[in-house]
């Protein structure tokens, strides 16, 4: 079902390869295609692929199509072991393979989000006070406080990383350049004192990896036979740099993208690198363009074409036209405006559209429409938000910052707060606004009230270890169950916004180091928390917190145009059409440092105004299936959309037929379920209201600071099989063996104690033990997969031996070998699916299966028969479809289960807890 130059895309796979898709052309289903016929047809094994793509979500969905693909093919070909994902997670995996090579330890922590960067600066700003010129440096920028400035400061850091500026190596007497290289320094410093790691400088590291090891990089290089880079058009100078690196020796690269539609220059990504792609191969590079557009409707393709050709690209474009493969709705204008003669009557004509379309049947859920802005910054989201919402319409929108306004957000803060208002002066109005919600809320509830009552009268006894600890007692009150139990769109939503609650805690939690809330610290975490972090968090975004693009269902999405990139649905309307280029004063407003970031591009910076306006606007167009709809005021509309507005009807127009208008369904791609033993399978039998909690509704499990020894002798011990999977002679002196201890203790911020010896103790025993075997090492940290008709079955097992024709698979226990234990029929269990999963991938192999007890250096076989695997795989199965059926019940009460489990008070309320209380 491929036309033409899908073909031609998926045939081409030596050499460069240069594949210019345009929106909706198919490029999922080509990339697809292209790796099958790799793995199919040139027989080329999975571990020596690399496919990146944008996002977790569309790498996900590769990764899937590509496995069903092979499924349709009857083709039995494990693709575990290839590189698919983002280009930092790669990137990631590759450090984390190669760590001997790194600057950063075993086992490093990866910020997730800017938001953690910028903390991470914030926490030390005091160290780069002093470094000479701070003042200086900042004065000029007008920035209210330290949050700002290290927000500033994140950026330039990261701006320096993507655009592969070695300002160490700069010598300058401009002062700014000066303050900015030894903060960069700083920086550095820190990330290694830490052992933790951004996603910008991830990649400065993993390139200078490469650049200063021949030896990986010509391994690497061996290794790696097929490259392949999704939405080229995004990226940075500094993955172009690693890209070409991975891709020397062999050239088989192919890069896939759209120069229409890259607008993320705010994370250093450039054009030039998909329109020079070319130019770095001579006359070898293969071009091929896509332009079949399966997405949109002819109207609003045709649109399109005439909004990017507008204007002069000074050959800063590839030429195409890009045409709809869809023949209905040939009759229909499906592009048209709504209007206003003011922003309010222009909300009100937006929101009557809308709810035509619902009474009409033409939608049957609401998110078949997407609001797209430019930014929240204007009143113009605000106001249709609260407008639909007063029309009963559901909108979900993390970026509008209504997360801290939502009436359980609220709530939540101020039962939180009032635990505490002894310790804590309260003088910020939205901190007395959730006081005041709280005080209402209980006098509706008489429960609730006398725990509020018993906690502020006992605070002083409080001692937990998380504020989600309260978070998660307030689940036994009545207006809590109800979000939980009564199903409609406005509980969906605030069960979602409550799960975002407990991530933002954890986070929290994390960042002061897991320190104890109680009297002997003088609640000194909550009072920071309330007094100082509410504030900061309250001016970042939370869908930094969020899940990548994880809606609630029935709601209409507001996004930006950003965060709509690679999303489709039926119905698009873009506001935001007062939008122009800002060419004014652009030469005042660039700095040294920016001169020093934009000194390798050839293009100025008027044109880059320009060209990024008319992308940005092209990718909010496209992505309409089959109705476009530009809503603006007619004052505030800018001259740029005015031809185009004015173009097309308006919704009362005779040219507009809405009664032949046809709309797309969601598609709901149904992404296969990864289910592994330990976040699952031992989770659900352990509770399956717990599951729920956790991995359905995504509840933060807090995990105790402390000492188990058990751990940190399984991550010695994991660093060590490392060393020795490379040179099995390798000897570890005492000396090394303490060194790694160390970090480990150190980078999980616990001090040294009494139990040291004992750790160093038990792996130096290990290494006598073992050392005969150590020859034999094949995996450590294996994943393995074994793909069925609606989940993934995932099992990561610590350490595979291969020994000939069979192979040996152990399993490390942190604790001992208590024979009476009843985990072990759980870990009988888990090893049962390891050697399932095993059985599949190594069928000529005989297996047998270890448990490694790791406080007792005891290593045990445990028999795992045919039947035992058939038995158990049943009782998987079992499982899976429980899960896949949302079959989740609560468990009678157990005391050894329930009295530890977070979730307590949900499930059987305070009063089994008169002796167990957590106060």
């Amino acid at each position: 079902m491929l036309n033409e130059k899908q073909i031609e895309a998926v045939n081409n796979i030596k050499g460069p390869v240069l594949v210019i898709a345009g929106p909706g052309t198919g490029k999922t289903k080509t990339l697809v295609e292209r790796v099958v016929n790799i793995l199919v047809n040139e027989k080329t094994n999975a571990a020596k692929i690399v496919l990146t793509t944008f996002t977790n979500k569309a790498a996900r969905e590769l990764e899937q199509r590509i496995n069903e693909k092979l499924e349709e093919l009857n083709v039995n070909i494990d693709i575990s072991e290839m590189y698919i994902g983002t280009m930092h997670s790669i990137w990631l995996r590759l450090i984390e393979e190669n760590i001997e090579y790194s600057n950063f330890f075993d086992g490093f922590e990866l910020m997730t989000s800017d938001y953690e960067q910028r903390f991470f600066i914030y926490s030390r700003l005091k160290e780069y006070k002093k470094i000479g010129g701070y003042d200086e440096f900042f004065k000029n920028l007008s920035f209210s406080g330290d949050w700002e400035i290290s927000g500033y400061l994140r950026n330039k850091i990261n701006d320096l990383n993507e655009n592969a500026i070695k300002i160490k190596e700069i010598r300058t007497s401009d002062k700014y350049i000066t303050f900015l290289k030894e903060a960069y320094s700083l920086y550095e410093n820190q990330l290694f004192e830490a052992n933790q790691i951004d996603f910008s400088y991830l990649q400065i590291e993993f390139y200078n990896m490469l650049l200063k090891n021949i030896e990986l990089l010509r391994k690497l290089n061996e290794k790696i036979d097929f490259l392949m880079i999704d939405e080229y058009q995004d990226s940075n100078r500094i993955q172009e740099k690693i890209v070409f690196l991975l891709s020397k020796l062999k050239k088989n690269i192919c890069v896939v993208g759209d120069e229409d539609q890259s607008i993320y220059r705010f994370r250093g990504a450039t054009t030039e690198n998909i329109l020079n792609f070319p130019k770095h191969f001579k006359n070898e590079c293969k071009i091929i363009i896509l332009n079949k557009n399966y997405r949109s409707v002819n109207d609003i393709v045709e649109f399109n074409n005439k909004w990017i050709n507008c204007i002069d690209w000074k050959g800063n474009k590839f030429e195409k036209n890009i045409v709809s493969a869809r023949t209905e709705d040939v009759l229909n204008s499906n592009v048209i405006h709504i209007s206003g003669s003011s922003i309010d009557e222009n909300i009100r004509n937006t929101v009557t559209f809308i709810k035509k379309l619902k009474a009409s049947n033409k939608i049957t859920n609401y998110n078949q429409v997407a609001v797209l802005f430019s930014n929240f910054k204007d009143i113009t989201a605000k106001k249709l938000e609260n407008l639909l919402n007063k029309e009963g319409i559901n909108v979900f929108s993390p970026r509008t910052k209504v997360f801290f306004e939502m009436y359980e957000i609220k709530l939540t803060f101020g039962l939180i707060l009032a635990c505490f208002k002894k310790y804590i002066s309260i003088n910020d109005n939205y901190l007395k606004d959730c006081l005041t919600i709280a005080r209402l809320e209980i006098k509706k509830d008489l429960q609730l009230f006398e725990w509020i009552k018993n906690k502020i009268d006992k605070s002083d006894e409080i001692n937990i270890d998380s504020l989600n600890d309260l978070l998660y007692e307030l689940f036994q009150f009545q207006y809590y169950k109800n979000i939980f139990e009564i199903e409609d769109s406005i509980n969906s939503r605030a069960k979602y916004n409550l799960s975002l609650l407990s991530k933002l805690l954890k986070n929290f939690q994390k960042y002061v180091f897991y320190k104890k809330i109680n009297k002997e610290t003088n609640f000194a975490v909550v009072i920071f928390f309330f007094t100082t972090y509410m504030s900061i968090i309250k001016k970042s975004r939370v869908d930094d917190i969020a899940d990548e693009e994880d809606y609630p269902d029935n709601c209409i999405p507001f996004l930006t145009i950003h965060q709509s990139k690679g999303l489709e649905f039926p119905v698009i309307i873009v506001f935001s059409l007062y939008s122009k280029p800002q060419i004014h004063n652009i030469s005042s407003r660039i700095t040294s440092i920016d001169r020093l970031l934009n000194n390798n591009t050839e293009i100025s910076e008027i044109d880059k105004e320009y060209f990024d306006f008319y992308r940005k606007f092209y990718v909010a167009f496209s992505r309409a299936k089959n109705l476009l709809v530009l809503s603006s005021d007619t004052k505030s509309l800018s001259e740029n959309f005015k031809s185009f507005f004015y173009s097309v009807p308006g919704i009362n127009s005779i040219s507009f037929n809405f009664e032949n208008l046809y709309l797309d369904k969601i598609n709901e791609k149904k992404e296969k379920k990864i289910l592994s033993f330990t976040t699952d399978f031992a989770l659900y039998k352990f509770c399956p209201q717990k599951y729920k909690f956790i991995r359905e509704d995504k509840f933060q499990s807090f995990e105790k600071l402390s000492l188990n020894i058990g751990i940190i002798v399984h991550k010695t011990i994991e660093y060590i099989n490392k060393r020795l999977m490379e040179d099995p002679t390798r000897d570890f002196s005492i000396e090394y063996i303490e060194k790694i201890v160390e970090k480990i203790y150190k980078f999980r911020k616990i001090s040294l104690d009494e139990n040291f010896n004992k750790i160093i103790y038990l792996v130096t025993n290990y290494i006598e033990k073992e050392k005969e075997n150590f020859q034999y090492l094949y995996k450590i940290e294996a994943s393995e997969y074994k793909v069925e008709d609606n989940y993934i079955l995932y099992g990561q097992i610590d350490l595979i031996l291969s020994r000939g024709n069979y192979l040996e698979l152990i399993d490390f226990k942190t604790g001992k070998n208590n024979k009476k234990n009843e985990l072990n029929e759980i870990y009988r269990e888990q090893l049962s699916l390891y050697k399932l999963l095993l059985q599949k991938k190594y069928p000529d192999k005989r297996i047998k299966t270890y448990l490694y007890y790791l406080e007792d250096n005891e290593k045990k076989e445990i028999e795992i028969l045919e039947e035992n695997i058939e038995r158990d795989y049943l009782k998987i199965k079992e499982i899976a479809t429980n899960i896949l059926e949302q079959k989740f019940y609560k468990q009678e009460f157990s005391e050894n289960a329930c009295v530890t489990c977070e979730f307590k008070y949900y499930c059987y309320g305070e009063k089994n807890y008169e002796n167990n209380s957590l106060f």
